[in-house]
Formats: structure tokens, sequence, C-alpha cells
């Protein structure tokens, strides 16, 4: 078994004036893309200023300038060993490699991009994408502390005005807010349990406990605090959190997979094959079912 459990964006005048701020506004996509294009960078923020100064009410405006200052980068040479998106250096004289050349971002740019993200956020709270644009960003940043408060900001809007919410380019969530917003927390919480390492693992138990506390009728984030308590070592904490995720749904394999197999860990083999029959029952060709097969076979041969 691993050392880790399975876890889990008057008319015809009315008419007229809207066509007018529609066309202006993707005459400014239009004239940032061909910027870009051009490479005339000398150009490009000027005309993202004007943008945001011109049509203060167009979220592209802001997601696009935010988009442009994270995505700048400096050119850094050294002497460690190539990273995915690097490039290598090869000593000429010995054929070695010498050392890499990356592309880290520029932390001035990157605090703009932030800044921008978070005007937004007051002027279209409603747009789930931005929250979560900012969110990563902090991330990224190494600011769990505002990330964490970003994320639990976004949540308090959402639960009082679920009926407004809406994704990229402003679509209307396609599932229900609450899940949603569930498997957010579960994939920003997923990149600290993914470091393995202490400290992001305290990180992840806090995007964690505060996903049980926001949505105690789904499972994600009971899970992934047994998740916490399985690699912490305390198995039977772990169990407990894993039987209330699967008080909460229990027909969820992936749970039943995990409470198994903690169950085997435990000794209580009784109880693991209880579990594994049910994701057999459950889902007999869904994605644990080969592997709930495997261990209840395991099990009669003990």
């Amino acid at each position: 078994m691993s050392s880790r459990l399975a876890v889990y964006s008057v008319a015809a005048i009315a008419l007229l004036l809207v066509s007018i701020g529609l066309a202006a506004e993707q005459d400014y996509a239009a004239r940032f893309k061909e910027l870009r294009e051009q490479k005339a960078d000398a150009q490009i923020e000027p005309l993202l200023n004007e943008w945001r100064e011109k049509r203060p009410n167009d979220p592209d405006a802001w997601i696009t300038s935010a988009n442009y200052y994270f995505n700048q980068r400096q050119v850094m040479i050294s002497r460690k060993k190539p990273q995915k998106g690097d490039f290598s250096l090869t000593d000429k004289k010995t054929g070695k490699q010498a050392g890499s050349i990356s592309f880290e971002p520029e932390e001035a740019a990157r605090k703009r991009a932030a800044d921008l993200l978070q005007q937004a956020t007051t002027k279209f709270p409603n747009r789930l994408d931005i929250w979560c644009g900012l969110a990563f960003i902090l991330q990224e940043s190494g600011d769990f502390d505002s990330e964490l408060a970003t994320l639990k900001r976004m949540v308090a809007y959402a639960h009082d005005h679920a009926a407004q919410l809406q994704w990229l380019k402003g679509e209307p969530l396609t599932e229900p807010a609450d899940q949603f917003l569930a498997e957010k927390l579960h994939s920003y919480s997923l990149y600290y349990e993914k470091k393995e390492n202490p400290e992001d693992d305290k990180r992840f138990l806090q995007i964690a406990m505060f996903g049980t506390e926001q949505f105690p009728n789904l499972p994600y984030a009971f899970n992934d605090v047994a998740q916490y308590y399985y690699v912490s070592g305390d198995k039977k904490k772990a169990r407990e959190w894993l039987e209330k995720a699967s008080k909460v749904d229990p027909k969820d394999t992936l749970v039943l997979m995990n409470l198994g197999n903690v169950c085997l860990k435990l000794g209580d083999d009784e109880s693991a094959r209880k579990h594994f029959e049910e994701i057999v029952k459950t889902d007999p060709n869904g994605e644990y079912a080969q592997e709930a097969k495997d261990a209840l076979q395991k099990l009669k041969k003990k």
C-alpha cells in the first residue's frame, strides 16, 4: 500500500450602445493580442492601463492585465541542474553539464498581478475564476496566509450569493455551488499535500479542516484530513475521519478504499472486507473495483 492515501473556472438605441461597448472591449483584446505577437512590450502596459480606465466594468481588462504581469519572467543562469522547462548548459571543454538557464517570475510583476486581481474580487465578487486566480498567484508566491484568507473570503461570499456565481468568461457554474467550491478547496490543499514535507502537510490540513467546516455534507475534505493523520502515523485518527467521510457519502468508493486499507493496517480484517465488498457492490467496474477485488482475494488466503 502507498505511504499516502488517495486524494481526490429603448430597444434599438440601447442595443446599439451595447454593441458599441462590446466592440470596444473586443478591440482592446484584439489590440493586446496584436502587440504581444509583435513583441511591442513598450506599448502593452499603456494599453492595459487604458483598457481598465476606459472599461472598468469589463472583467477581461483586469484578468488580462493580471495574466500579463504574472507571466513576466526574468532569465536566471545558475549552476543548478535544469528542471522542467529549463535549458541545460554544457561545459565546452569537458562536455559535462555545467548548469541551467531558467525563467523565473519577476516578484514585482507577480505582486502587481495579485494586486489587480485583489481589486477585481471587489468589483466582480461573483466571478469565482478571479478569486481562484488570486489564490493561485498567492500560492505560487509562497504567501499561504493570504491564500487561505482569500479562499475563506471567496467561500463566505459564495455562501450568500450561490445563485449569482460565475466561472470562466462569466459562464454559470455547471454543478451545485457547494460541490464546485469543495472541489476547488480540495485542489488547493492537494498542492501542499504533494510536497510531502511536515510544514506543507500542516497547510494541507488547514485547508482541509476549513473544508470540513464549510461543506460538512461532502466527503472530500474529511478524506483529506484522514490523509493528513495517516501520513503523520496516526492511523486510528485517520480511520475516524474516514468513517466521518463515509457517513457523509456511504457510496464514495475512494473513501471506502481508503477505509479498507486503513482497517488492514490496524489489523481489522473483517471491517476491511466489508469495505472492499461494498466497493465491488456499488461500482463493480469502477476505478477501485479491481483493487478491492485483489484485496478480497488476499484476505481469503489469510
